[in-house]
């Protein structure tokens, strides 16, 4: 059977969600890969056909107009069926912003979902896939978001109930308050909810609690600061919510491991060596 592939070098922007390669493929019968890991997000997408995806100790059957996602450090293995092998499109990405992709489409819980448009994705994953190897940067991330607008229309109304608009509203109330000392009680209230309530539910949805979202978002928003150049440790510190230059460098080299002048220096670094 015909195998048509369409793959590239990584489409690094910069930005906060980066595509890494983008392609097509019409499997042969029984073709698998794995089991191994990723680098970064996977995401599938059944044009026709059917195989089976394995993540751990769970496995799902696909089939046309459904998709599946891989996670970074996760080991899988997939498969094309041997009597009606699928084909199937694909897209992997990271970026400061895939856990607010992921929440919007419904994949922080769960690892497969089903399109309602059909069309309009997979016109959405051509186009991308086209103008990926020479084509606009634009359009590939045009193309990239179109597509998970879709993903996040099948999931409204399914998995998005009470409990999700909740933290929905949790996580924005963090996202534009993040500069400030903003407390959980502030968000608990602002959301009209328990404190311990919003805890189980965030917990549930995001697989973090609120207090280490809250870091989370803070930290990534200093990253971006550091990674322009134009800040220094301080004035990012104070901007990014932290009381003082010595609580944030604290708290920076516990998540990442390098100080903030670190983090700027390495970044430097590559710059030059590249």
């Amino acid at each position: 059977m015909e195998t048509v592939k369409h793959r590239a070098v990584n489409l690094n922007n910069g930005g906060s969600v980066t595509v890494y390669y983008c392609g097509f493929e019409k499997c042969a019968p029984g073709h698998f890969w794995g089991p191994a890991v990723r680098g970064q997000y996977l995401l599938h997408y059944v044009l026709d056909g059917a195989g089976t995806y394995t993540v751990g100790e769970e496995s799902f059957s696909l089939h046309g107009g459904e998709c599946f996602l891989i996670r970074p450090g996760e080991r899988a293995v997939y498969r094309a069926d041997r009597d009606d092998p699928w084909t199937y499109m694909w897209v992997a990405f990271d970026g400061f912003d895939v856990s607010e992709i992921l929440r919007r489409t419904g994949f922080i819980g769960r690892y497969t979902g089903r399109v309602r448009d059909t069309e309009r994705f997979e016109m959405y994953l051509r186009t991308m896939i086209g103008e990926f190897a020479g084509g606009s940067t634009f359009r590939v991330m045009s193309s990239f978001y179109g597509a998970m607008a879709v993903l996040e229309e099948s999931a409204e109304g399914t998995s998005f109930s009470r409990e999700h608009e909740y933290v929905n509203k949790a996580i924005g109330y963090i996202k534009t308050h993040f500069s400030y000392p903003v407390k959980v009680r502030d968000v608990a209230r602002y959301v009209g909810i328990d404190r311990t309530y919003l805890y189980r539910i965030f917990v549930d949805s995001e697989r973090m609690s609120p207090k280490q979202y809250l870091m989370q978002v803070r930290i990534n928003a200093a990253k971006k600061m550091l990674l322009s150049g134009m800040y220094g440790v301080g004035e990012t510190a104070l901007s990014c919510g932290f009381s003082d230059a010595a609580s944030f460098c604290s708290r920076f080299k516990q998540v990442t491991g390098m100080t903030p002048r670190a983090f700027a220096a390495t970044n430097e670094a590559d710059k030059q060596g590249g």
